[in-house]
């Protein structure tokens, strides 16, 4: 089984926007960061509606956006680099949400 790998040793290839003003670097981990409040609720269904569409109850990815960044090039592994996660399975708990309500049967 292959090692975990420290995600404080990956390296980035940062490219610019304007390739013609700036060069690209490569970066640590560490030197990585977000502004707060980047991502949000309707950030999420804007990306959504840009690039997805519900297929027979499945939501999958639009064929304009799988051409436009080369998705079809990519698979697993060359987003996530480590063994896929295995979770533990939980059986469904019989009483979910509220008891049923019992008819009376007083007289």
């Amino acid at each position: 089984k292959k090692a975990i790998i420290d995600p404080s040793l990956f390296k980035y290839k940062v490219q610019p926007i304007k390739k013609e003003l700036y060069e690209t670097v490569i970066v640590k981990a560490s030197q990585l960061s977000r502004r707060k409040h980047l991502f949000s609720r309707d950030r999420l269904k804007l990306f959504l509606k840009q690039h997805c569409e519900p297929h027979d109850g499945v939501i999958k990815t639009k064929a304009t956006s799988i051409a436009k960044y080369n998705l079809a090039e990519q698979n697993f592994s060359y987003f996530f680099p480590d063994d896929p996660p295995t979770f533990v399975f939980s059986p469904a708990s019989r009483r979910r949400g509220r008891p049923p309500k019992r008819a009376s049967t007083s007289l």
